[in-house]
């Protein structure tokens, strides 16, 4: 019996510089897990809940973070489904101390597995708390079809797991393959979905990437 899940990025955020001031002492909480989504990204994620790919969804599953649950909830009304919150899938918490330049940082943390920032979280460390949660969602879950709403790097990360990283590029482009077949090659987008096929025994069967015609992909937001 095969269980099929949909891991999808959430939709495009806000972008911090939209906001002016914080005068509050949530502020680290309200950039991470608090941003909202932007006005094209409440778009787009409406359109992926009406996608042929994603119907008959029977468990639905997000982050801790307002920006998934916001891209799950145009499915969650569609297709009359509840949400499963689960902290596991949180993005990576990417931490303070940065003595690397951004671009630079994007590549060492796919690269090198430990990298770890002061107050972060390392590519291993989310890789191991995303494939907890995620073997626990599909041993329960056998032979569903099963959506899970995470985030960019977190997902990626986990992907890494199964597949080999062929190459990322300081423009944050992913190269990544599966038993040798090409799987990736571009960045990131807001939201994006792969789809992956387990066995019984939680073996992956298959992971592609589904892109949808109908979804614009013109922009491109920082972590």
């Amino acid at each position: 019996m095969e269980t099929v899940v949909y891991l999808i990025r959430h939709s495009v955020r806000m972008k911090g510089e939209m906001i002016d001031t914080y005068n509050s002492s949530q502020s680290d909480l309200l950039r991470n897990e608090k941003i909202v989504l932007s006005v094209s990204g409440e778009r787009r994620a409406e359109i992926l809940s009406h996608e042929e790919e994603l119907q008959n969804i029977d468990v639905l599953y997000t982050s801790n973070c307002v920006r998934t649950l916001q891209t799950a909830k145009y499915m969650m009304y569609s297709q009359n489904l509840k949400a499963n919150i689960d902290s596991r899938f949180d993005e990576r918490r990417v931490g303070t101390d940065f003595s690397l330049n951004v671009s630079d940082w994007f590549v060492l943390q796919y690269t090198d597995s430990s990298f770890r920032p002061l107050g972060g979280e390392c590519q291993e460390e989310v890789r191991n708390r995303m494939y907890e949660a995620l073997e626990e969602v599909v041993s329960a879950n056998r032979g569903k079809r099963i959506a899970i709403f995470s985030h960019g790097l977190a997902i990626t990360f986990l992907l890494l797991k199964w597949c080999h990283l062929d190459s990322v590029s300081l423009d944050r482009k992913l190269v990544f393959s599966f038993k040798g077949r090409e799987v990736f090659n571009k960045r990131i987008n807001s939201p994006d979905v792969f789809k992956l096929v387990f066995d019984d025994d939680n073996n992956v069967l298959s992971i592609e990437n589904i892109e949808f015609s109908d979804l614009d992909y013109e922009d491109f937001v920082n972590y």
